[in-house]
């Protein structure tokens, strides 16, 4: 996790700066800071760290020696092994599945011991994406596809999804993220719209209902096979609001903005601990 992110939760006590701060009251002790975005496709990988005190321009130090404990609904434990490599902790065979509860515990010397828990989101039920190419023109005259991504949303329930695009280099034989670009006003106007090629919204405008959202697909992208490869996934609460406050701390962080707390869900600590359910579909 980026150090600009959870560089702490001591965030919250940030105010314009016209506007005296009492920090009287504001606790200096070091916490875990756990970050596990797991999905129920890819193995799962947890993040542990040491919380960033207020100011500091040191690196993000990473533990290497704490106990990592997942556990299901039936309480069953699953362990994690660290990776030097990548500074997380691993494990290889376990996957999680759509619908089912998951907690996780972290132990590490001179820390609280923290804990988080979630419920993976269940899958959209969706009819799969389909693209058509020349179905416009671009302001240069050449025409333009229309990839449309296909959301059956469930009305029991507020339900939170995350659409990656991408397309097919033949060149360098890699998928690259595609800018979302959608005629869709409403979900343009509430999406979450990060640089990667991601967009997070709810299901506020069309709760119950199935929904088609039409991205475009710029002229010479995609010229063999395959052409795109389109990322639908269910997010938790807990997801969603974690890029909510991303996006809100964004906003925030300017001169005169108010900082936002970045959302956390670990206690004794910060961090995030949530889930997603992924469909992928490869338009050839």
């Amino acid at each position: 996790m980026k150090k600009t992110i959870f560089l702490t939760i001591i965030t919250l006590v940030l105010a314009a700066c016209e506007t005296k701060l009492d920090l009287s009251e504001v606790s200096g002790r070091t916490r875990l800071v756990v970050n596990g975005l797991i999905n129920d496709q890819d193995k799962v990988e947890i993040q542990v760290s040491k919380s960033i005190p207020l100011g500091s321009t040191g690196a993000v130090e990473f533990i290497n020696n704490a106990v990592v404990t997942m556990r299901d609904e039936n309480g069953n434990a699953t362990g994690f092994t660290y990776n030097v490599g990548t500074d997380k902790y691993e494990n290889l065979v376990f996957r999680a599945f759509a619908g089912k509860y998951y907690s996780i515990s972290v132990k590490a010397p001179g820390f609280d011991e923290v804990f988080a828990e979630l419920v993976m989101p269940d899958k959209a039920s969706k009819t799969p994406s389909s693209w058509k190419d020349s179905t416009d023109l671009d302001s240069s005259g050449y025409p333009t596809g229309t990839l449309t991504v296909n959301i059956n949303d469930k009305g029991i329930s507020n339900n939170y999804y995350r659409i990656s695009l991408f397309y097919y280099d033949n060149i360098t034989a890699t998928w690259n993220s595609l800018k979302p670009v959608t005629k869709d006003a409403a979900i343009e106007n509430e999406a979450i719209e990060s640089d990667n090629g991601l967009w997070v919204f709810s299901d506020r405008s069309f709760n119950g209902q199935p929904r088609s959202i039409p991205f475009i697909t710029p002229f010479g992208y995609a010229l063999g096979t395959p052409k795109y490869l389109v990322v639908t996934e269910s997010l938790s609460e807990q997801y969603f609001k974690y890029f909510k406050s991303i996006e809100d701390y964004k906003k925030g962080a300017g001169v005169f903005g108010e900082a936002t707390p970045v959302f956390s869900n670990i206690r004794n600590g910060v961090g995030i601990w949530a889930g997603s359910s992924i469909a992928r579909d490869t338009i050839q």
